[in-house]
């Protein structure tokens, strides 16, 4: 377990400034639910003089008494380790659930990671996480967006950026990480339930269709990450593209003034991405979660459509070579 903890090591440094800068010049709060891969972490990172300590983040999803159970293991762990721990709770608003409690969640660290002067907060995605998601949105139907898997870094506010040093760790990794130091985590009983019709996909994948991988084709989930990392560059010169088409074809803030021809004169992909900037922008719903066939099906719609359409919460109206975008 020696080399996969300088393994985590070097890439918590190479995402917070390199090899040349000192640790003491990474503050770093470490993200931990109590679970194998964040316990994982702190325990690899512990010792760092970087590192400030832990934010702990209760939401109100799952049954009091296991978030108590879990607060109480996170605090522990911070005893162990000679490191604070800081807790945050928040509500999870309505609407897809996943989604939701991520956003509030990342506020909520940032937050804590502004008031103990902290630069970063390291997160404990692994390959095996990586896998899942990808695996998830391949069968939803998505683009290249659903697959180019987690950033290594990524900005929550103008003083905090978001750090990943696991992404290439699998979660057998993690649980042998937290064996070594003789430390037991806590297991989340969604995880588990998936002999329930209700249960979540990735709960599924995780139990029945990742093993069958491994077992078939060992070191799949890393290879998965490269593979993501390899769709992420490519995206990125997709929305370069998009960045750059947007001033000619869209106008105004509320409504939008889509000028048709200018964008159907773009790439697919890229006619793709503007309507998910647009909806976004506009606040749409479900701009990140909009399948590859409705927005294929809304790109031709306002390529050569007539009258109006209402979709992701907004309202398409064609008025000639003009379609204009509003909340609807």
């Amino acid at each position: 377990m020696e080399a996969v903890r300088r393994r985590i090591v070097r890439d918590w440094r190479s995402r917070t400034g390199g090899a040349a800068v000192r640790d003491s010049l990474r503050p770093t709060l470490l993200a931990v639910s109590g679970g194998a891969d964040s316990c994982a972490l702190a325990l690899a990172l512990a010792g760092r003089t970087g590192i400030v300590g832990l934010g702990h983040i209760v939401h109100d999803l799952r049954p009091a008494e296991q978030s108590h159970a879990d607060r109480m293991l996170v605090e522990r762990l911070g005893q162990r380790l000679g490191l604070p721990v800081w807790v945050d709770h928040v509500r999870v608003p309505p609407g897809n659930a996943e989604g939701q409690a991520r956003r509030v969640r990342y506020s909520a660290l940032e937050r804590m990671a502004c008031a103990q002067g902290c630069a970063y907060v390291a997160a404990a995605h692994q390959a095996d996480d990586v896998f899942e998601t990808m695996l998830a949105h391949l069968i939803r139907g998505t683009g290249p967006r659903g697959l180019r898997g987690p950033a290594p870094r990524r900005r929550l506010s103008d003083s905090v950026t978001l750090v990943r040093p696991m992404l290439h760790v699998t979660r057998r990794e993690t649980e042998a990480i937290c064996r070594a130091h003789d430390w037991v985590w806590a297991s989340d009983a969604t995880n588990a339930d998936t002999g329930n019709a209700d249960a979540p996909l990735r709960a599924a994948l995780r139990a029945r269709v990742l093993p069958v991988l491994e077992e078939l084709r060992p070191g799949a989930a890393r290879r998965a990450v490269r593979s993501a990392e390899a769709i992420g560059q490519a995206q990125r010169v997709v929305q370069a593209a998009i960045d750059h088409a947007w001033p000619r074809v869209a106008r105004g803030q509320s409504p939008v003034m889509l000028d048709a021809r200018e964008f159907s004169a773009c790439e697919p992909a890229v006619r793709e991405g503007i309507l998910r900037k647009l909806i976004e922008q506009l606040g749409g719903a479900g701009h990140d979660r909009l399948s590859a066939a409705t927005a294929k099906s809304l790109v031709a719609w306002v390529a050569g459509g007539r009258g109006k359409r209402l979709a992701a919460g907004l309202c398409f109206e064609h008025h000639g070579p003009v379609v204009l975008v509003s909340l609807a």
